[in-house]
């Protein structure tokens, strides 16, 4: 990549085994064959402490989850403003100890944020251990995948 241009990190959180928890990861893992190199891409489903170290460095980061919406599965919501995130009352899904929520406040004390910060969040219905994806989830991520791209195109 040359000095002058952008640099983007697309983050996929999720347990590919808990249905529609794995919404994050599989849109990561569809980005990975697309964009090859001009985009860093990372699915996590155990720890968030490496990506705080790295996501500073990057000047748009994009960050995809399953959430609790309390609406109908496959809906797609749209973050800039962590505050805004907060207000929602949407949950994003965790297996983690510590919250997505809370390490982006902990990213923002410790001034590692990235330039721009958007979160993705889709609405699902099915978070059973080996569960599958359900059909709203599957075609809102087919929804999502042009919006990312205009985002990183942008």
């Amino acid at each position: 990549m040359k000095g002058n241009e952008k640099k983007f990190l697309i983050v996929g959180v999720g347990n590919l085994y808990r249905g529609d928890d794995s919404v994050g990861i599989l849109i990561a893992r569809y980005f990975r064959r697309c964009f090859k190199n001009s985009v860093k891409i990372v699915d996590i489903d155990i720890s968030f402490e490496e990506l705080i170290d790295i996501w500073g460095d990057f000047d748009l980061v994009i960050l995809v989850d399953a959430v609790h919406s309390g609406k109908g599965a496959g809906e797609i919501y749209r973050f800039e403003d962590i505050s805004e995130l907060l207000k929602s009352g949407l949950k994003l899904i965790s297996s983690h100890n510590v919250g997505i929520v809370e390490y982006i406040e902990l990213a923002k004390l410790l001034g590692s944020l990235p330039k721009r910060f958007i979160v993705y969040g889709i609405s699902g219905e099915n978070f059973e251990i080996g569960g599958f994806i359900s059909p709203n989830v599957k075609d809102a991520c087919r929804r999502l995948i042009p919006k990312i791209v205009a985002e990183v195109k942008a």
